[in-house]
């Protein structure tokens, strides 16, 4: 099958996530990335070098979807300009409720004038995190949903790793496997000349971390760290009743850029698959966002 060129229409964070992601795939293909004129003659990342750099989308060859990362009160203008061009959109805005359906209404008119699909809100949140809300809500329908949106990695200090000759700083956080046990990632920014492999084995050896499954991760800010790590907690609540008191939870510790260049990559591959006109994630069939692996994915996950 044809790999699917995509074109990346901005350039900040979001912007060079999905462009790296492209390349690195195996089923897409980096068209161009648009600029804005100031920008063009920016520097980019060596992985990107041969990418062809536009100021605007007519000047890219072969195009078949644009991925608009540009921030969301400049979507509405730059989608119209692309959908002219008969090529299929994706963005990401960071709109929900009545804003996110007026935004989908405007890009519908458009991409039905244009006989093209396209796809709002197709982030982390809204987008991932919305498919989450909406089957929960269907598996407990009249109970309540409250969602908490903390820091990912600064859940728990570890005083112990602190203590270490040799650490500057640390950061612990705990999650837990398929099989149910926990594990506990230990972040550490190393004083220099420290020993890495030294200062683990001294966090692994110390009775707070015995027995249990422990990983420790040298890094060069732990401050860049946390501003990077971000966590959500999705908490469901069935009503009471004589069916049970249903309780589903969801937490989550991620970086939510990476996650919206996966998600806006997911959508690109359904797009094959839609009619012209607007939609949202929750609205996609999960099998085509796997584009040429739904049938594995298929056998994977069902």
């Amino acid at each position: 099958m044809k790999p699917l060129r995509l074109a990346v229409v901005g350039f900040g964070r979001v912007g060079q996530v999905c462009a790296e992601l492209i390349v690195l795939s195996h089923d897409l293909s980096l068209a161009a990335i648009v600029r804005r004129p100031a920008s063009a003659g920016g520097k980019l990342p060596e992985m990107l070098r041969s990418i062809p750099v536009t100021t605007h989308i007519g000047q890219a060859k072969d195009v078949d979807a644009a991925l608009l990362c540009v921030p969301t009160h400049a979507v509405v203008e730059i989608a119209g300009q692309i959908l002219q061009h008969g090529i299929p959109i994706i963005d990401c805005v960071t709109l929900h409720g009545e804003a996110l359906h007026s935004h989908k209404q405007a890009i519908h008119k458009a991409a039905l004038h244009h006989r093209v699909p396209a796809i709002v809100g197709a982030g982390w949140d809204p987008g991932a995190l919305s498919v989450f809300r909406s089957w929960f809500a269907l598996l407990t329908p009249g109970g309540a949903t409250e969602t908490r949106h903390h820091s990912g990695l600064s859940l728990r200090h570890t005083t112990m790793a602190q203590s270490v000759r040799g650490v500057k700083d640390a950061l612990c956080a705990e999650v837990r496997g398929p099989d149910g046990r926990v594990q506990r990632y230990v972040y550490v920014e190393l004083e220099k000349q420290a020993d890495a492999d030294r200062v683990a084995q001294a966090i692994r050896a110390d009775p707070l971390f015995l027995g249990e499954d422990t990983q420790v991760f040298p890094v060069e800010s732990l401050a860049e760290l946390e501003e990077e790590g971000r966590g959500v907690v999705l908490d469901r609540r069935g009503p009471p009743g004589r069916l049970g008191h249903q309780h589903l939870l969801l937490e989550a510790r991620c970086d939510d850029t990476l996650l919206t260049g996966q998600v806006m990559l997911a959508a690109a591959r359904a797009l094959p698959e839609l009619e012209p006109g607007a939609y949202v994630l929750p609205g996609i069939p999960l099998g085509a966002m796997w584009g040429e692996r739904a049938e594995k994915a298929q056998r994977d996950w069902l």
